[in-house]
This record gives C-alpha cells, structure tokens and sequence, in this order.
C-alpha cells in the first residue's frame, strides 16, 4: 500500500514541480486595463464687459476708478472675478455670480501710472483667460 501510495505521490510531484514556475509566470504578466476617456476646457476670455475705468485724482494723489457692472456670458462659468491692478501695490479682487447684473465699484489711490482692469470666468475654482483694459494716469 505504501508503495502505491508512492508510485502516485511521484508523478503528482514531478508535474507539480514542471507547472509550479509556470503558474507563478502566469500570475505576474496578468494586466487589466480600463478604458479612460479625458478631455479638456480651456476657459475663454468673455466677449465683453461694460464699465467705466476713469483717472481719479483725491487729495492731489492721482489713481483710477472702474463701476463694473456686467460682464457678456461665458459657456459654463460659475462666476466671473474682476480685477483692478494699480502700477504699484496690491490689486483689487471682486468675485461676482454667473448671472444678473451688478453694480462693483473699485477705487486704488496708488499715484501715477499704467492702471490695468481684468475679468476673468471662473469655473468652480478655475480661472479662464483675462479680458484686459489699461489706463494711464
């Protein structure tokens, strides 16, 4: 019986040896893949915004002054920011809704100099491209 039990455990053993390293190969150059699909938004500058930029002047110190008060829509906007940068110093922010109108007035006393006001679309936290106008005063 022992014997028996011998001649069959011999060849089990001889195949498991030759198929061993063959299921191991196996197991480790499996690959799965999933189909990704990714595109992408660049954010546009809107068409137009309609405001007045002025030269200011108070107290003899010169500056400027915009009354911002819409903006042409931008495809998926979720808001829009406005922006006055004076030649020198901190910029003014203002972040405004995607629809309606709005009345943003922003003053800088920041003296002489190239004044540039921005708006931008906003999508969640991403900003698009600036539509710019500058004033020299």
């Amino acid at each position: 019986m022992a014997r028996r039990q011998l001649l069959l455990a011999l060849p089990l053993a001889g195949m498991l040896a030759l198929c061993a390293p063959g299921l191991a190969w196996a197991a480790f150059t499996v690959q799965v893949s999933a189909a990704l699909g990714v595109g992408t938004y660049q954010i546009p500058a809107p068409a137009s915004a309609a405001g007045t930029l002025v030269c200011t002047t108070s107290q003899g110190q010169r500056g400027a002054s915009i009354v911002f008060s819409s903006v042409a829509s931008v495809s998926r906007a979720t808001g829009y920011r406005a922006t006055l940068t004076p030649p020198v110093g901190s910029p003014l922010q203002s972040d405004v809704g995607a629809t309606g109108t709005f009345q943003i007035p922003m003053a800088i006393t920041a003296g002489k100099g190239k004044y540039t006001f921005s708006v931008v679309a906003k999508v969640g936290s991403w900003v698009g491209a600036p539509l710019q106008q500058t004033i020299t005063c």
